[in-house]
C-alpha cells in the first residue's frame, strides 16, 4: 500500500538569494590584561603613599609656641626723629594767620540824600561798619519812615547766591525817633564755608508795617559786602616797599613869604650841609672850566689877498 505526499513549497520555487551585502564581524572589546591591571594597582598604591601629612613640633620634642619680643621705640630711633623733626621744623613755613577785612560793595546815602530816599521808599541803609572783636562780622543801620507805630524790620540775606536765604530780625534803637523817622540795627557775619578771600553777602531789607511790606534793595541790585583776607607778612613788605620809595626821594622844603631870602653862599652852605648828612647823597664830580681856543690870523696873508 503506497502513499502519496504533497510535495513542499520549495520544491516548485528556487530559493531566495539574500540581497544584503555581507557584514565584517563586530568587533569585541578587550579586557584587561594582568599587566594593564598590575600598573594601575601600582600607580594607585604611590599616589597614596605621597601624600602631604601634617606633623606637630610637640611629636618630635619641639616647642608648640615660640616668642619673640619687640621693643616699640628704642633709644636711638627716638633721638634720630627728634633729630628729623627739627631740621624739618626750620624748612617748614610758618603758618600764616589771616586777617580778615569786610569790605561793602556800596555806598550808603547821607544827610539830605538819605532823608530823601527814605521818604521816597520809606526804608534805606544807613550806614555800614565792622563789628567790634568780630573780624567776620559787620553791622548796619536802617533808617525808616515813621508810618505806623507797629513796625519790624527783617534783613534777608544770603552766603550762596540765594540758594538759600534767612531772615535777621533787626532790633530798634531806643531813642532814635526824631519825629519822622526811626532806626534799627542789625548784624551778619560770615560763617564757613564762606570764609575765604572774595566771599560775598547779599542782603535787602523788608519793612514790616500795618499799611504794608516795603523794601530796599540797592536800586534792584541787592546791597553786597565782600570778605577780603591779607596776611602780616604781606602787609610789612609793602610797608618796606613804601619806606624804600620814600627814601628816594627827597621831601620838599615849606617856604613862606615871611621868611628871610638866603644868599647864595648860605643856600650853599645848607646844601652842603644836608648832602653830608643824607646817606644817599651821590657824589657829584667838581665843575671843569672848559679851555677855549683861539684862532691865529695871518695880517700878512689877508693884506696881500686884499691888494690883489
Amino acid at each position: 500500500m503506497s502513499f502519496l505526499s504533497i510535495p513542499s513549497q520549495e520544491a516548485f520555487s528556487p530559493p531566495l538569494k539574500s540581497t544584503n551585502p555581507p557584514c565584517s564581524p563586530v568587533p569585541r572589546k578587550r579586557g584587561h590584561s594582568i599587566y594593564d591591571e598590575t600598573a594601575e594597582y601600582l600607580r594607585i598604591q604611590l599616589a597614596l603613599s605621597v601624600r602631604k601629612k601634617v606633623q606637630f613640633a610637640d611629636t618630635t620634642g619641639g616647642d608648640l609656641v615660640d616668642v619673640k619680643e619687640f621693643v616699640a621705640f628704642d633709644s636711638d630711633s627716638e633721638e634720630e626723629s627728634a633729630r628729623w623733626e627739627e631740621e624739618e621744623a626750620k624748612y617748614r613755613k610758618p603758618e600764616r594767620e589771616p586777617t580778615y577785612h569786610v569790605h561793602p560793595e556800596f555806598s550808603a546815602p547821607s544827610g539830605g540824600s538819605l532823608l530823601q530816599a527814605v521818604h521816597a521808599s520809606k526804608v534805606e541803609v544807613e550806614q555800614i561798619s565792622p563789628a567790634e572783636d568780630e573780624p567776620l562780622a559787620f553791622s548796619g543801620l536802617i533808617r525808616v519812615l515813621n508810618v505806623s507805630f507797629h513796625k519790624a524790620v527783617y534783613i534777608r540775606s544770603t552766603m550762596d547766591s540765594w540758594a538759600s536765604y534767612f531772615d535777621h530780625p533787626a532790633e530798634y534803637v531806643q531813642g532814635s525817633n526824631d519825629g519822622n523817622t526811626d532806626q534799627f540795627s542789625f548784624k551778619l557775619s560770615f560763617a564757613p564755608p564762606y570764609i575765604t578771600h572774595g566771599s560775598r553777602i547779599e542782603f535787602v531789607v523788608r519793612y514790616e508795617t500795618s499799611d504794608g511790606d516795603y523794601w530796599a534793595n540797592n536800586s534792584q541790585m541787592n546791597y553786597v559786602v565782600t570778605l577780603l583776607l591779607s596776611y602780616e607778612d604781606e602787609l610789612a613788605q609793602k610797608h618796606t616797599d613804601m619806606q624804600q620809595f620814600r627814601g628816594i626821594l627827597k621831601p620838599p622844603k615849606a617856604y613862606s613869604l615871611e621868611d628871610p631870602f638866603d644868599s647864595e653862599e648860605e643856600q650853599d652852605k645848607d646844601e652842603a650841609e644836608e648832602a653830608g648828612s643824607s646817606r644817599s647823597a651821590l657824589n657829584r664830580p667838581p665843575p671843569l672850566c672848559p679851555v677855549i681856543i683861539q684862532p691865529e690870523i695871518d695880517i700878512d696873508l689877508i693884506e696881500a689877498s686884499a691888494t690883489t
